[in-house]
């Protein structure tokens, strides 16, 4: 079967690093949710086109591969829509919560550089329960281990839920 892998988590937990390097491990197609966002619009008035815009470029992709990862930060409503979507084109949706502490994030080691506006939203999405989805079929710390460990142990996670 096919299948939509969605990796969630509040700006930088490690979304669009860890999704690509699985999805180059597994043969899947990689998508970074924000390239389908209008930019020129605030998230909250134009998070419906953005999620039907990244479900059609899911399902293409679904056509040529046997999975696609999908980095982007779901909200409730956003996980209904992906995931009635996928199931209603015959496609397996797996939902990955990806978490990690504001200040781990905000490690200058970590590899990524933040301006004041994404530090607040990195503050305010894990206060919103971004890196703590009740709906995530797995939910991994990305501060626990190393990158190299972490996506080992994503690819042991998720090869059983792709079986």
């Amino acid at each position: 079967m096919t299948t939509a892998i969605f990796f969630s988590g509040p700006i930088g937990a490690g979304k669009t690093t860890l999704g690509r390097s699985v999805a180059g491990q597994i043969d899947a197609a990689f998508i970074d949710g924000d390239d389908h966002a209008d930019q020129s619009r605030p998230w909250f008035a134009s998070s419906r086109s953005t999620n039907r815009n990244i479900a059609d470029a899911a399902l293409s992709a679904l056509q040529l591969r046997p999975a696609v990862v999908i980095a982007y930060p779901l909200r409730c409503t956003s996980y209904v829509y992906f995931r009635r979507r996928m199931t209603d084109a015959g496609h397996l949706p797996i939902f990955v919560t990806l978490r990690a502490s504001a200040e781990s994030i905000l490690t200058v080691g970590r590899g990524r550089e933040f301006g004041e506006d994404e530090r607040a939203r990195i503050f305010e999405m894990i206060a919103q329960g971004y890196a703590d989805r009740p709906f995530s079929d797995l939910v991994v710390d990305t501060d626990a281990a190393s990158f190299d460990q972490t996506v080992d142990m994503l690819l042991a996670r998720l090869m059983p839920l792709l079986a």
